[in-house]
């Protein structure tokens, strides 16, 4: 198990900046997923990690030892691509074992290490059968077991699941994160998809134009996002923008309250509140006697129905839209048209950069 160090990663593309004095560290042991929309800059830096594009500054460590230099063959990653990348002419036991003819194990010893890396990933007994004769699932695990076969001191997955449908991909979720605790291997992971992310991983990096913007566990990054791209791509979040009171951040139809650290009075100011930390009261007054608890009037607009839950959308005083989810246990809480109350406690208003 190896710390793996990003320190200030510059890298362009024909004048286009696509990695901007990027610093990360990734711990031993661990999974840390790079979080982000296309173009971000999340697979330029898993390449550049790995050896396969040179930074046009900065360094990359194994264990505080500079490898930028180091050529891929000699930097010792397991790498799983997101076409899986198979040999269709060779059996999966080939597949598997072609790393290791390149680190100059033949034979028998190559059938055995073969042998544990296909059985960590569940494959025994599909040795012989060609990448065309087996599922979708299956030909990610051969290109899983490839990459762990040889020992690597760093596993990258870029985007290995994508190409699965929604059910097998959730599956493998699974899958991937106990062969990964077993494996001991730090291990970096790129994806779009936020449920993956908050699956998967030890750590989550999130990116955003070529910057990290925030990294943390994923909990962590989840209830308490620092800025407005944050909340909103990692999950999902109502946002009200105002000024500070002595009470909270002052909005059309009320005063939010938030046990966060407010600006000055008068400033301008952005909460964020989780769609699922709302919930319906029907038509009560916006104020509220709990001094924890938010009141605010909107009225209904759709209701969306997803089996165990359901998403509410709404319109407050001033126009704005607002998003609630509520678990399906009983009838709904509202109709559309229906004026309503939404309440939430003040722990959950979070105050974010814009």
């Amino acid at each position: 198990m190896i710390r793996v160090e990003a320190a200030s990663i510059d890298k362009s593309y024909s004048g286009v900046r696509v990695l901007n004095q990027v610093s990360a560290s990734f711990q031993p042991g661990r999974l840390t997923s790079l979080l982000g929309p296309s173009g971000s800059g999340k697979t330029t830096l898993l390449r550049v990690i790995g050896g396969f594009v040179a930074p046009d500054y900065g360094e990359i460590r194994f264990d505080g030892e500079n490898v930028t230099a180091v050529p891929l063959w000699r930097r010792n990653v397991g790498m799983v691509f997101q076409s899986y990348a198979l040999f269709p002419h060779m059996t999966v036991q080939e597949n598997v074992a072609f790393g290791l003819h390149r680190h100059g194990v033949r034979g028998e010893a190559a059938r055995k290490e073969a042998a544990r890396a296909l059985e960590m990933v569940r494959l025994t007994g599909l040795e012989r059968r060609k990448p065309k004769e087996l599922s979708g699932g299956q030909q990610q695990r051969v290109a899983l077991a490839r990459a762990i076969v040889t020992n690597p001191r760093v596993l990258l997955l870029d985007e290995p699941l994508s190409a699965l449908d929604r059910r097998l991909r959730q599956e493998m979720q699974i899958e991937l994160r106990h062969i990964q605790r077993e494996s001991g291997l730090t291990t970096i992971f790129v994806t779009h998809d936020q449920e993956e992310a908050l699956t998967l991983s030890d750590a989550v990096a999130i990116l955003d134009h070529g910057k990290i913007v925030q990294e943390g566990r994923p909990e962590a990054i989840y209830e308490r996002p620092r800025t407005r791209f944050a909340a909103s791509f990692l999950g999902d979040a109502n946002f009200f923008s105002g000024r500070v009171t002595g009470g909270g951040v002052e909005i059309a139809g009320g005063v939010v309250r938030t046990n966060d650290r407010l600006p000055a009075i008068g400033a301008s100011a952005t909460v964020a509140v989780r769609p699922e930390k709302m919930k319906i009261c029907g038509a009560q007054a916006a104020a509220s006697e709990n001094s924890d608890e938010n009141r605010l009037l909107a009225v209904v607009r759709e209701i969306i129905y997803a089996g165990a839950v359901s998403t509410i959308l709404l319109e407050s005083a001033d126009g704005s839209p607002i998003k609630i989810l509520t678990q399906n246990r009983e009838t709904s809480p509202a109709f559309p048209g229906d004026s309503v109350a939404l309440a939430w406690s003040s722990t959950h208003s979070i105050i974010i950069e814009n």
